[in-house]
């Protein structure tokens, strides 16, 4: 579990993390053979989801389509990543594993690019290609501090890709200040929201079953959250989209997270799944900015974050997530949830 100091830890990581990556990327895009075909992503680890939130950035910002599988099923069920020019980015925290280089190895003898995002400059498939970016990011924590360098690292990426091989939107000075700041909107939330954190947690814990709801760049912090409440805290979590069926009756101690903000495009389905939740009588909670008036009005207790584009917004949500989780995991040990 994580203490108070390993969370405010976690900006100064970020910060450590983020400094040299702007100008690594900018030279990163500038080298790389970029075909037309669709991205290629994979990631392995603590990383393994990433591919998720590759998909929204890169599709969104870019307007690229982004094929994001497993190792094995990029390698043997995707006949596409022959073509000469296809790009396959590889997200490999700490070592690669055997079957994550025999596809680097693949992809590279049917002359695609590979690009590498890591942690570790010595990791082995760094040295199988010059397109690699490293993101210096620490391992502890059961790998919450480097997920979220690596999401954080993983949008930027695609921020500044478009504002180089697009021309820039009238927003993209904007992300950009925004991703500078984003250690520093950790920094508050660390000392903001400690109290709404363990209130929420413990409200988590007396549920019987957790449902967390997201979409667009929300879509993995949301699926994120639901499996760190499984997997630390032990409670029944599952995550959804907005777009999911919801026809099924919540019980009395059933609880709806849902992860959204104000400039997310698809708030309104947001809104909507929120009042159809509470309806049925579930208890509604969100992680969303207090602009998101609609959402925090349907919600029993949010917890309130910055104001941010749905990029950079979604990082800071991962980040409140995990913290979550760990306070729910916290709580449950204790025995201190709100039970009825």
């Amino acid at each position: 579990m994580v203490s108070r100091q390993a969370i405010s830890d976690i900006p100064n990581a970020l910060r450590t993390a983020l400094a040299a990556v702007p100008a690594e990327i900018r030279g990163l895009v500038r080298r790389v053979r970029w075909g037309e075909g669709p991205l290629y992503v994979c990631g392995s680890g603590v990383a393994s989801d990433l591919g998720q939130a590759a998909g929204y950035a890169f599709e969104t910002l870019l307007g690229w389509p982004v094929v994001a599988r497993s190792p094995t099923a990029l390698q043997y069920y995707t006949p596409s990543l022959a073509r000469p020019r296809s790009v396959l980015l590889l997200i490999s925290p700490g070592e690669a594993d055997p079957e994550m280089q025999e596809l680097a190895q693949a992809a590279l003898r049917r002359d695609a690019t590979v690009i590498v995002l890591t942690n570790s400059p010595e990791n082995s498939l760094a040295k199988l290609t010059e397109h690699v970016l490293v993101v210096r990011a620490p391992t502890a924590q059961e790998g919450w501090t480097l997920l979220v360098c690596l999401h954080a690292a993983l949008n930027l990426f695609a921020v500044l890709a478009a504002g180089m091989l697009k021309r820039p939107g009238p927003h993209q000075e904007t992300l950009e200040r925004e991703f500078e700041d984003l250690p520093d909107q950790l920094d508050r939330l660390a000392l903001q929201q400690a109290s709404a954190v363990r209130s929420l947690a413990g409200e988590l814990v007396g549920c019987e079953r957790i449902s967390v709801l997201g979409g667009g760049f929300y879509h993995y912090p949301a699926f994120r959250l639901a499996r760190s409440l499984a997997e630390s805290a032990g409670l029944a979590a599952d995550g959804m989209e907005f777009t999911d069926n919801h026809s099924r009756l919540p019980g009395k101690r059933h609880a709806i997270v849902v992860l959204s903000g104000s400039h997310c495009k698809i708030k309104k389905l947001a809104h909507r799944a929120a009042a159809e939740w509470r309806v049925r009588g579930a208890n509604v909670f969100a992680i969303t900015d207090g602009n998101d008036r609609e959402l925090t009005e349907r919600s029993a207790m949010s917890l309130l974050v910055p104001t941010l584009a749905e990029v950079t917004g979604s990082t800071v949500s991962l980040f409140l997530g995990e913290w979550l989780a760990q306070a729910a995991a916290r709580s449950r040990d204790s025995g201190i949830g709100n039970r009825e």
